[in-house]
């Protein structure tokens, strides 16, 4: 019986120290994210590249498909993994994209190591791209089990 149990516990503390690498951060909204939406932050990027108001805000409140506290929590995890992304230079990458129309796709690693090298300005790391990985898996993740 004692025997069953030891074999148990080991199979156990395998399976955690073996998925401990692929652990999901909990499903909250980001204590990064300050007072600002991305909506408006991307609306006053816009404007500050010179749209008008009323157009820039339009564009804003249109880029985002999904609800924008789930877009704000993978954000988190882009910004918060070892690439270390400037913050304003991936705002003005969202602006960007909002203001050509184009998809964001967060829970694509596809997506994401064309993002990270278009912010970075650089080809990518092993690190990086294994980073990128694990946060795609997250992202699709949260998209799925929201959706």
């Amino acid at each position: 019986m004692t025997n069953n149990k030891t074999i148990l516990s080991s199979v156990l503390l395998v399976s955690v120290l073996t998925l401990s690498s692929v652990t999901l951060t909990p499903l909250t909204a980001s204590t990064e994210i300050k007072v600002k939406s991305i909506t408006s932050s991307i609306a006053t990027n816009l404007q500050n590249r010179g749209i008008n108001k009323d157009a820039s805000w339009k564009i804003a409140q249109t880029f985002l498909t999904i609800d924008e506290e789930l877009f704000s929590l993978m954000l988190q995890n882009l910004s918060s993994s070892s690439l270390k992304l400037n913050k304003d230079k991936t705002l003005h990458y969202l602006s960007t994209q909002a203001l050509m129309n184009k998809e964001v796709d967060l829970g694509s690693y596809t997506y994401l190591v064309g993002m990270a090298q278009s912010i970075k300005g650089t080809y990518l790391s092993k690190d990086d791209l294994k980073s990128l990985s694990i946060i795609a898996q997250k992202n699709s993740f949260y998209l799925n089990s929201c959706l």
